[in-house]
């Protein structure tokens, strides 16, 4: 039987690298062997634990117009006062945004980063939208971080007033006179609660084309700002912000002129639940905004009333975090009582530890412990490249003294253009507002990011980063070798120790012959003990020529293979 019941056992190897697969990016062997050691409880204390950031924005390298490193977005305590012009333009900050992310997710310690982006999964906005307007997509981000272990109903909230999903699904144009039911629409059946099953015409179970419509009218008059700096140097970019609670976060803000005040009713689906109309006779522009923001706060608590909205989001953590398939048994043992732990305050830190906490995430609610949980998703490609740098080691160009080669050659050409794109992952810039077929698309999920047209920028992954000319840093196969196996004189050990580092489960005796005698020992080309002496000309010479040239396919080979495919 399914158990949500907490797993107490130390981890040893195997789960540590379930837990730090599913929720981080940054797995690495020492990682491992220190969580190897520990209980659930403690390796989930740890990573609770939240890590300082590298940098808190894009830094612009130095340029024609910039004689040192300098923030793009806002002032910085490190590199000092904001330089938007910068020859650059307002088009190419996303493209620095998306390295900047991608490169602190790579860095982070915490599973902070894997719940934002989860979180992206849920409130899906792409990249591009405002992409002229000064840092606004930059400040989606870090309204997704700063409640990614926090208040999900109060991230519900500010997300609406964001700019940039105000932007991407028209409600900044929903209007008293004019209603635009887009983002309505959307975050009741793609964000907050699910439609359900086709009840009748107009009826989804968990709610109502009317309910659609009476949302609208509560969503109606939200603006915000454009901030164009490059154009209006004196625009202040923090003229709107949520709060400190919130981050200090440019957000929109009421313009109660475009909102209606009127009755609103919802059917039955929500208890046919009435917003009463509000008299604005004698109000000031104060009053009459707060009353809009009353409203839109009013109508989220209806929403998270009802039961089905903490299971909707339970199972798409479900879904990120453990497994594609919710039979009955999990449905009833582990959604249900998750969703009620999540129902008692909307904290997402409180659903996803009890979530990493259960036997069931470790396998150990069965007999079977080795049939659907470990290594069973397919790894979505942003897994297999930020994971695949950290346990390498990778040498990523630095931000600072490479600031060029960081975030123009390394990430956005060859891990965005090159590898994210074609693997179907552009990752925040998904195919629709329902974002990508992966996340949502059943009964497949997560088997859509592995199929004849991603299979081959996953595999071209390898060359990618075995080529110092396009990632403008040095990687060798060798040092990583050197790095983590206990005696690279021993090929036998070679492979069983990058087996049991890179691999979610042991493989069986075909699979390592495999691995060492057709691809390290060149199908019996290389003995043993020839390989000791080139290992050995190695070392003694640093000259790695030899050794790297039967390394790079074995390093492909692993790469390759499906069982590191898998997370």
């Amino acid at each position: 039987m399914a158990s949500i019941s907490p797993y107490t056992g130390v981890l040893g190897k195997r789960l540590a690298k379930h837990l730090l697969r599913r929720a981080t990016f940054n797995v690495s062997k020492s990682r491992i062997e220190t969580f190897s050691a520990l209980t659930p409880s403690q390796a989930i204390a740890q990573l609770a634990i939240i890590p300082d950031k590298n940098l808190t924005q894009p830094i612009h390298p130095v340029s024609d117009k910039l004689n040192t490193p300098a923030p793009w977005i806002d002032d910085d305590p490190v590199y000092g006062e904001k330089k938007p012009d910068n020859g650059s333009g307002n088009g190419l900050l996303r493209s620095y945004v998306l390295g900047w992310w991608l490169d602190e997710a790579r860095r982070d310690t915490s599973y902070r980063s894997k719940m934002t982006y989860f979180l992206f999964t849920d409130f899906t906005a792409s990249s591009p939208t405002l992409n002229g307007s000064y840092g606004s997509y930059y400040d989606y981000l870090r309204l997704l971080e700063i409640h990614s272990l926090g208040d999900w109903k109060e991230l519900i909230f500010q997300m609406t007033i964001n700019p940039i999903m105000l932007a991407y699904l028209n409600n900044n144009q929903n209007t008293n006179t004019n209603p635009n039911e887009n983002y309505a629409r959307e975050l009741l059946e793609l964000f907050t609660i699910g439609k359900g099953a086709q009840a009748g015409i107009g009826d989804y179970t968990n709610y109502t084309e009317s309910d659609v419509e009476e949302a609208a009218r509560v969503l109606t008059g939200w603006k915000f700002y454009w901030y164009n700096i490059i154009k209006y140097p004196d625009l202040d970019r923090h003229r709107q912000t949520n709060g400190v609670a919130n981050g200090n976060i440019p957000c929109g803000y009421a313009n109660n002129y475009q909102h209606d005040f009127g009755r609103k009713e919802f059917s039955h689906r929500f208890d046919n639940y009435v917003i009463e109309a509000w008299d604005t006779s004698g109000k000031t522009n104060e009053e009459k905004n707060a009353r809009v923001e009353a409203e839109l706060r009013e109508f989220v608590a209806l929403i998270v009333s009802k039961d089905e909205t903490a299971k909707f989001i339970c199972r798409k953590l479900y879904r990120f975090f453990v497994g594609r398939t919710i039979t009955t048994e999990i449905e009833n043992d582990i959604i249900t009582p998750l969703a009620s732990t999540f129902r008692q305050n909307y904290n997402l830190q409180e659903a996803i530890d009890q979530l990493l906490l259960s036997k069931h995430f470790y396998d150990k609610d069965d007999a079977n412990s080795n049939d659907e949980i470990i290594g069973g998703l397919v790894k979505m490609p942003l897994d297999l490249i930020l994971q695949t740098l950290t346990l390498t080691n990778f040498p990523v160009p630095d931000p600072i003294s490479e600031g060029l080669y960081h975030y123009k050659n390394f990430y956005y050409w060859q891990i965005i253009l090159g590898m994210l794109v074609p693997a179907s992952q552009n990752p925040f810039d998904p195919p629709s507002v329902a974002g990508f077929p992966a996340n949502y698309e059943t009964p497949d999920f997560d088997k859509f990011w592995f199929n004849s047209s991603t299979i081959i920028p996953r595999y071209n992954f390898t060359d990618i980063l075995l080529n110092p000319n396009k990632v403008k840093a040095n990687f060798y196969v060798t040092t990583f070798v050197d790095e983590n196996v206990s005696d690279p004189y021993d090929p036998a050990k070679i492979v069983a120790e990058l087996v049991d580092l890179m691999f979610p489960e042991a493989i069986d005796a075909d699979r390592t012959n495999y691995f060492l005698n057709d691809i390290l020992l060149e199908g019996g080309e290389t003995t043993p003990a020839m390989w000791a002496d080139e290992w050995q000309i190695y070392k003694n010479s640093g000259n790695r020529t030899g050794v790297e040239s039967v390394l790079v396919p074995l390093f492909r080979a692993l790469i390759w293979s499906q069982e590191f495919q898998n997370n």
